[in-house]
């Protein structure tokens, strides 16, 4: 009988001591949340069962900016130079002071276009023809000018046959009377003493 009620006891204690652990266990064991994104509110994610704000620099960081380009693309076709011989530079004819074209209504002068008052030139030179498609073509024209104290002035000049026009033209800095030109791909650089010019796919701005 005293074996039956000294087990009984070594019970009860055993039984109390255990209930504190499980109770401490229960406290500490974290309370789940969610089971997905949608059971968090706003734009909060579920990560492991709670719902926690997203970290917005993990974002920047998969997903960077790429770098900017100011250049265009540069499309299947580029420049090519244009023979001049003689008085002949591809479709355009040089004139005296004029730069002709053939075109659907007859034949007209590009440098009407060009400049202002053409007919105070003392020279017209066409020094860099290029080609870029079979529809655009960019002139560097260096002529001198009444009153002008450059010897020389140059222009880069766009035409298109489409159009049958002028369709962008600017001067190139510096005075001298040596034009020096590179194309590479869409992308096409004049320069004389000054700052270059570059012209992207047969246009000049």
């Amino acid at each position: 009988m005293k074996r039956i009620f000294a087990l009984s006891l070594l019970t009860l204690s055993l039984t109390a001591c255990d209930k504190p652990a499980e109770n401490t266990r229960q406290a500490t064991a974290p309370v789940v949340q969610c089971a997905k994104d949608t059971d968090c509110k706003g734009d909060r994610i579920c990560e492991g069962g709670q719902c926690t704000s997203p970290n917005p620099q993990a974002g920047l960081v998969a997903n960077p900016k790429p770098p900017v380009n100011l250049a265009p693309s540069a499309p299947s076709i580029a420049y090519q130079p244009v023979l001049i011989s003689g008085d002949g530079i591809g479709p355009f004819t040089l004139n005296g002071l004029e730069i002709n074209y053939q075109s659907r209504a007859g034949v007209m002068d590009v440098m009407t276009q060009v400049m202002e008052e053409p007919e105070y030139a003392t020279y017209v030179v066409v020094e860099k023809a290029y080609a870029f498609g079979p529809n655009k073509f960019v002139l560097v024209i260096s002529t001198g000018e009444s009153g002008n104290s450059c010897p020389a002035t140059t222009y880069a000049v766009s035409f298109d046959t489409r159009t049958e026009s002028v369709d962008g033209k600017t001067s190139i800095d510096g005075c001298s009377e040596i034009v020096e030109s590179l194309a590479d791909g869409n992308k096409l650089i004049i320069k004389k003493d000054g700052a270059s010019t570059e012209v992207y796919n047969g246009v000049v701005q």
